[in-house]
């Protein structure tokens, strides 16, 4: 039983094309067909375009990643808690963020030159005695380098959400003109209908 519904789906939906090719029926019915293949070619176009697009990011934030994997660099920073946070750093003792509070620390630059910033830690009854920063060529504190799996997910997530985008704004379009169409079909039935009347009351 499953399989004959599914069979018989498919020509009802392109039933709503036939005015096209027979060049028969309504104006309303015709308009909804080239409206249904207007949609259609529509849709096509903007899969095709956020493709394009959606690789040229990915493009972009690869570069971008192999950038920072050259620039950025991974290193211990050794915990001082006792000492005053540099000038321009933030105090320690709170970093405003729930769970976290700012420390100052030491490390080196990859030139072997000393740096001294302020990281920030979890709370607890205890603080470690080193944390691992990331530091651009000259020592100072960056965030962590993107990654090549992030810049995939990004770029397909981007895509994924504009071309729903997209979807949602030709679906809402079409949903639109079909009210419209339904309003024009229904004047025209009132009209038929009046004039049957009237040729019914006709001696």
């Amino acid at each position: 039983m499953k399989a004959v519904r599914s069979s018989g789906a498919l020509p009802r939906h392109l039933r709503l094309l036939k005015p096209i090719v027979s060049r028969s029926g309504r104006v309303p019915d015709r308009l909804e067909a080239w409206a249904i293949v207007l949609l259609g070619l529509l849709a096509a176009v903007s899969i095709a375009v956020v493709g394009v697009l959606s690789a040229a990011e990915y493009g972009r934030l690869a570069a971008t990643a192999a950038a920072e994997a050259r620039s950025h660099h991974l290193t211990v920073a050794k915990l001082r808690p006792d000492v005053p946070a540099p000038p321009g750093e933030a105090p320690g003792g709170g970093a405003g963020i729930a769970g976290l509070r700012s420390v100052t620390a030491d490390w080196s630059a990859p030139d072997g030159r000393p740096r001294r910033g302020v990281v920030q830690v979890a709370r607890g009854p205890a603080l470690p005695t080193q944390v691992p920063v990331w530091t651009d060529q000259s020592g100072r504190r960056v965030a962590p380098p993107l990654s090549g799996s992030d810049a995939f997910i990004t770029a397909v997530v981007g895509g994924a959400l504009a071309e729903s985008a997209a979807l949602a704004v030709l679906g809402g379009g079409y949903l639109v003109s079909r009210r419209l169409l339904d309003k024009h079909r229904a004047r025209l039935w009132e009209r038929a209908l009046a004039h049957l009347g009237g040729n019914a009351t006709t001696p």
